[in-house]
Protein backbone atom coordinates (compact mmCIF):
# COMPACT_ATOMS: atom_id res chain seq x y z
CA UNK A 1 0.00 0.00 0.00
CA UNK A 2 3.39 2.44 0.56
CA UNK A 3 3.97 1.96 -3.02
CA UNK A 4 1.92 5.12 -5.06
CA UNK A 5 3.54 6.96 -1.93
CA UNK A 6 7.39 6.09 -2.22
CA UNK A 7 6.37 6.50 -6.40
CA UNK A 8 5.17 10.34 -5.74
CA UNK A 9 8.22 11.16 -3.72
CA UNK A 10 10.47 9.83 -6.19
CA UNK A 11 9.30 11.67 -8.96
CA UNK A 12 8.94 14.75 -6.53
CA UNK A 13 12.85 14.38 -6.15
CA UNK A 14 13.59 13.50 -9.75
CA UNK A 15 11.79 16.64 -10.83
CA UNK A 16 13.18 18.74 -8.18
CA UNK A 17 16.51 17.70 -9.27
CA UNK A 18 15.41 18.70 -12.90
CA UNK A 19 14.82 22.12 -11.79
CA UNK A 20 17.70 22.46 -10.02
CA UNK A 21 19.61 21.53 -13.12
CA UNK A 22 17.30 24.19 -15.43
CA UNK A 23 17.10 26.91 -12.50
CA UNK A 24 21.37 27.85 -13.68
CA UNK A 25 19.44 29.33 -16.96
CA UNK A 26 19.27 32.92 -17.69
CA UNK A 27 18.18 35.78 -19.86
CA UNK A 28 20.38 38.85 -20.97
CA UNK A 29 19.58 41.45 -23.10
CA UNK A 30 22.51 42.92 -25.79
CA UNK A 31 22.70 45.74 -28.44
CA UNK A 32 25.40 45.97 -30.82
CA UNK A 33 26.63 48.06 -33.49
CA UNK A 34 27.22 47.04 -37.26
CA UNK A 35 31.07 46.11 -37.45
CA UNK A 36 30.87 46.34 -41.31
CA UNK A 37 28.90 48.72 -43.71
CA UNK A 38 28.94 50.00 -46.78
CA UNK A 39 26.47 50.90 -50.18
CA UNK A 40 26.35 50.15 -53.43
CA UNK A 41 25.04 52.74 -56.28
CA UNK A 42 23.65 51.79 -59.75
CA UNK A 43 24.91 55.03 -61.04
CA UNK A 44 28.37 54.85 -60.25
CA UNK A 45 28.21 51.16 -60.89
CA UNK A 46 32.62 50.48 -60.86
CA UNK A 47 32.82 53.16 -57.96
CA UNK A 48 33.01 52.27 -53.90
CA UNK A 49 30.66 54.57 -51.95
CA UNK A 50 31.90 53.58 -47.98
CA UNK A 51 31.66 57.24 -46.54
CA UNK A 52 30.25 58.46 -44.01
CA UNK A 53 26.50 57.19 -44.68
CA UNK A 54 25.12 54.63 -46.00
CA UNK A 55 22.53 55.06 -49.22
CA UNK A 56 19.45 53.29 -50.03
CA UNK A 57 16.25 54.17 -52.38
CA UNK A 58 16.40 56.28 -55.48
CA UNK A 59 17.86 59.31 -55.84
CA UNK A 60 15.58 62.47 -57.08
CA UNK A 61 17.67 63.52 -59.99
CA UNK A 62 18.54 60.24 -62.42
CA UNK A 63 16.51 57.60 -60.66
CA UNK A 64 19.82 56.11 -59.39
CA UNK A 65 19.34 53.05 -56.94
CA UNK A 66 21.20 52.67 -53.88
CA UNK A 67 21.23 50.02 -51.65
CA UNK A 68 22.67 49.51 -48.34
CA UNK A 69 24.60 46.57 -46.29
CA UNK A 70 25.51 45.97 -42.76
CA UNK A 71 26.62 42.66 -40.24
CA UNK A 72 26.87 42.11 -36.73
CA UNK A 73 29.47 40.29 -34.75
CA UNK A 74 27.13 38.12 -32.46
CA UNK A 75 30.63 35.78 -31.28
CA UNK A 76 30.55 38.10 -27.80
CA UNK A 77 26.81 35.79 -27.02
CA UNK A 78 27.41 32.22 -25.28
CA UNK A 79 27.63 29.45 -28.21
CA UNK A 80 24.58 27.61 -27.75
CA UNK A 81 22.46 30.45 -26.45
CA UNK A 82 18.75 30.69 -27.91
CA UNK A 83 17.92 34.09 -29.37
CA UNK A 84 14.34 35.02 -28.48
CA UNK A 85 14.53 38.65 -30.09
CA UNK A 86 16.54 40.31 -32.84
CA UNK A 87 15.43 44.13 -33.58
CA UNK A 88 17.28 46.83 -35.59
CA UNK A 89 17.26 50.30 -35.88
CA UNK A 90 18.60 52.46 -38.41
CA UNK A 91 18.73 56.28 -38.47
CA UNK A 92 17.85 58.67 -41.64
CA UNK A 93 20.66 61.74 -41.57
CA UNK A 94 19.27 63.08 -44.81
CA UNK A 95 16.22 63.03 -47.10
CA UNK A 96 15.64 64.47 -50.57
CA UNK A 97 15.53 68.37 -51.04
CA UNK A 98 11.51 68.68 -50.78
CA UNK A 99 11.64 71.84 -52.96
CA UNK A 100 12.98 69.64 -55.60
CA UNK A 101 12.13 66.97 -57.85
CA UNK A 102 9.02 66.09 -56.22
CA UNK A 103 10.29 65.84 -53.31
CA UNK A 104 11.17 63.27 -50.69
CA UNK A 105 8.36 59.92 -51.23
CA UNK A 106 8.08 58.02 -48.37
CA UNK A 107 8.70 53.87 -48.73
CA UNK A 108 8.51 50.32 -47.02
CA UNK A 109 12.55 49.39 -46.52
CA UNK A 110 13.11 45.58 -45.57
CA UNK A 111 16.24 44.14 -44.44
CA UNK A 112 16.99 41.32 -46.59
CA UNK A 113 19.11 38.54 -45.36
CA UNK A 114 22.47 37.74 -47.79
CA UNK A 115 23.68 34.89 -48.68
CA UNK A 116 26.90 35.82 -49.87
CA UNK A 117 30.13 37.86 -48.79
CA UNK A 118 30.87 41.61 -49.70
CA UNK A 119 33.37 44.05 -48.99
CA UNK A 120 33.31 46.93 -47.12
CA UNK A 121 35.16 49.16 -48.97
CA UNK A 122 36.70 52.83 -47.61
CA UNK A 123 35.13 55.33 -50.12
CA UNK A 124 35.03 58.64 -49.32
CA UNK A 125 31.48 60.06 -49.24
CA UNK A 126 31.41 61.20 -53.04
CA UNK A 127 29.32 59.17 -54.54
CA UNK A 128 31.08 57.91 -57.71
CA UNK A 129 34.79 59.59 -56.61
CA UNK A 130 36.28 56.59 -55.35
CA UNK A 131 38.10 53.76 -57.15
CA UNK A 132 37.16 50.74 -55.72
CA UNK A 133 40.50 48.44 -54.49
CA UNK A 134 40.55 44.78 -54.37
CA UNK A 135 37.78 43.30 -52.75
CA UNK A 136 35.77 46.41 -52.42
CA UNK A 137 31.54 45.91 -53.17
CA UNK A 138 30.40 48.02 -56.33
CA UNK A 139 27.10 47.43 -58.00
CA UNK A 140 28.79 45.21 -60.28
CA UNK A 141 30.83 43.11 -58.11
CA UNK A 142 30.47 41.82 -54.41
CA UNK A 143 34.25 41.77 -54.48
CA UNK A 144 35.99 43.97 -56.88
CA UNK A 145 38.41 42.08 -58.75
CA UNK A 146 37.11 39.05 -58.43
CA UNK A 147 33.17 37.80 -57.33
CA UNK A 148 30.71 39.52 -59.12
CA UNK A 149 26.71 39.85 -58.41
CA UNK A 150 24.51 36.95 -59.86
CA UNK A 151 22.84 40.73 -61.30
CA UNK A 152 23.79 43.96 -60.67
CA UNK A 153 22.97 45.32 -57.38
CA UNK A 154 22.39 41.67 -56.00
CA UNK A 155 20.03 39.01 -56.86
CA UNK A 156 16.95 38.04 -54.66
CA UNK A 157 16.90 34.21 -54.53
CA UNK A 158 13.92 32.39 -55.56
CA UNK A 159 14.42 28.95 -54.54
CA UNK A 160 14.29 27.41 -58.18
CA UNK A 161 17.50 26.83 -58.85
CA UNK A 162 21.16 28.13 -57.73
CA UNK A 163 21.57 30.14 -54.85
CA UNK A 164 21.54 34.10 -55.68
CA UNK A 165 22.59 36.84 -53.24
CA UNK A 166 20.23 37.57 -50.39
CA UNK A 167 16.63 36.29 -49.66
CA UNK A 168 13.98 37.05 -51.59
CA UNK A 169 11.78 37.95 -48.82
CA UNK A 170 12.61 40.21 -46.29
CA UNK A 171 12.95 39.51 -42.62
CA UNK A 172 11.81 42.38 -41.69
CA UNK A 173 10.56 46.00 -42.83
CA UNK A 174 9.50 49.45 -41.46
CA UNK A 175 8.04 52.25 -43.40
CA UNK A 176 11.05 55.08 -43.80
CA UNK A 177 9.16 58.56 -43.55
CA UNK A 178 11.86 61.54 -42.75
CA UNK A 179 14.67 62.28 -40.33
CA UNK A 180 15.53 59.99 -37.39
CA UNK A 181 15.39 56.92 -35.82
CA UNK A 182 13.36 53.78 -37.51
CA UNK A 183 13.03 50.38 -36.34
CA UNK A 184 12.96 46.98 -37.52
CA UNK A 185 10.87 44.95 -35.21
CA UNK A 186 11.42 41.87 -33.91
CA UNK A 187 10.06 39.08 -36.54
CA UNK A 188 10.26 35.17 -36.30
CA UNK A 189 12.47 35.93 -39.39
CA UNK A 190 15.18 38.41 -37.80
CA UNK A 191 15.03 35.58 -34.68
CA UNK A 192 15.99 32.99 -37.02
CA UNK A 193 18.88 35.02 -38.61
CA UNK A 194 20.50 36.10 -35.57
CA UNK A 195 20.11 32.50 -34.42
CA UNK A 196 22.02 30.99 -37.70
CA UNK A 197 24.44 33.55 -37.88
CA UNK A 198 25.35 32.82 -33.80
CA UNK A 199 25.41 28.65 -34.53
CA UNK A 200 27.14 29.26 -37.98
CA UNK A 201 29.36 32.48 -37.91
CA UNK A 202 30.89 31.27 -41.23
CA UNK A 203 27.20 32.03 -42.95
CA UNK A 204 26.61 35.62 -41.20
CA UNK A 205 27.10 38.38 -44.29
CA UNK A 206 24.41 40.82 -42.67
CA UNK A 207 21.60 42.08 -44.13
CA UNK A 208 20.72 44.44 -47.60
CA UNK A 209 18.70 47.67 -47.01
CA UNK A 210 15.92 47.85 -49.84
CA UNK A 211 13.48 50.32 -50.61
CA UNK A 212 10.32 48.40 -51.89
CA UNK A 213 9.75 51.59 -54.42
CA UNK A 214 13.19 51.21 -56.50
CA UNK A 215 10.89 52.42 -59.10
CA UNK A 216 9.61 56.05 -57.31
CA UNK A 217 12.33 58.82 -57.18
CA UNK A 218 12.60 60.49 -54.39
CA UNK A 219 12.43 57.21 -51.63
CA UNK A 220 16.35 57.63 -51.53
CA UNK A 221 17.99 58.62 -47.80
CA UNK A 222 20.84 58.22 -45.97
CA UNK A 223 20.90 56.45 -43.18
CA UNK A 224 23.89 56.52 -40.61
CA UNK A 225 26.91 54.55 -40.30
CA UNK A 226 29.88 53.10 -38.26
CA UNK A 227 32.33 55.73 -39.43
CA UNK A 228 33.08 58.34 -36.90
CA UNK A 229 32.29 61.16 -38.56
CA UNK A 230 28.97 59.91 -39.09
CA UNK A 231 25.58 62.03 -37.51
CA UNK A 232 22.90 59.95 -35.87
CA UNK A 233 23.11 56.19 -34.58
CA UNK A 234 24.75 53.28 -36.42
CA UNK A 235 22.84 50.12 -37.54
CA UNK A 236 22.40 48.39 -34.64
CA UNK A 237 20.63 45.34 -33.31
CA UNK A 238 18.66 44.60 -30.29
CA UNK A 239 18.96 40.68 -29.08
CA UNK A 240 17.53 38.99 -26.15
CA UNK A 241 18.71 35.69 -25.75
CA UNK A 242 18.71 32.74 -23.13
CA UNK A 243 21.29 30.85 -21.99
CA UNK A 244 20.65 27.30 -20.72
CA UNK A 245 24.08 25.83 -19.34
CA UNK A 246 24.93 22.38 -19.81
CA UNK A 247 24.28 19.66 -16.84
CA UNK A 248 27.05 19.24 -14.49
CA UNK A 249 28.30 16.10 -13.71
CA UNK A 250 27.38 16.07 -10.33
CA UNK A 251 23.55 17.11 -11.04
CA UNK A 252 23.32 14.36 -13.69
CA UNK A 253 24.70 11.56 -11.11
CA UNK A 254 22.04 13.27 -8.25
CA UNK A 255 19.16 12.51 -11.10
CA UNK A 256 20.40 9.04 -11.88
CA UNK A 257 20.78 7.40 -7.88
CA UNK A 258 17.53 9.56 -6.98
CA UNK A 259 15.70 7.67 -10.16
CA UNK A 260 17.81 4.35 -9.08
CA UNK A 261 16.75 4.82 -5.29
CA UNK A 262 13.32 5.03 -6.63
CA UNK A 263 13.43 1.67 -8.92
CA UNK A 264 14.49 0.08 -5.53
CA UNK A 265 12.21 1.32 -3.65
CA UNK A 266 9.60 0.42 -5.75
CA UNK A 267 10.54 -3.18 -6.15
CA UNK A 268 10.92 -3.73 -2.49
Amino acid sequence: MKFPLQKHRARRWFALALLAQSSASFAATLSLTATEDTSIFSGHPNGNIGGSTLVAGTNQQNAWIGRAMFRFDLSVIPAGAIIDSAEVTLSVVTIPDPMQHGGPQNSDFGLYRLLVSWGEGVGVNVIGLSPPAAGDATWISRHHGSDLWKSPGGAADDGLDEMEDYVGSASSSAFVTGLGDFAFGSTPSTVADAQLWLDNPALNFGFMLISSSEGIAGTGRRFASTEISSPGTPPTLQLSYTVVPEPSVMGLAIVGLLGLGSRRRVRG
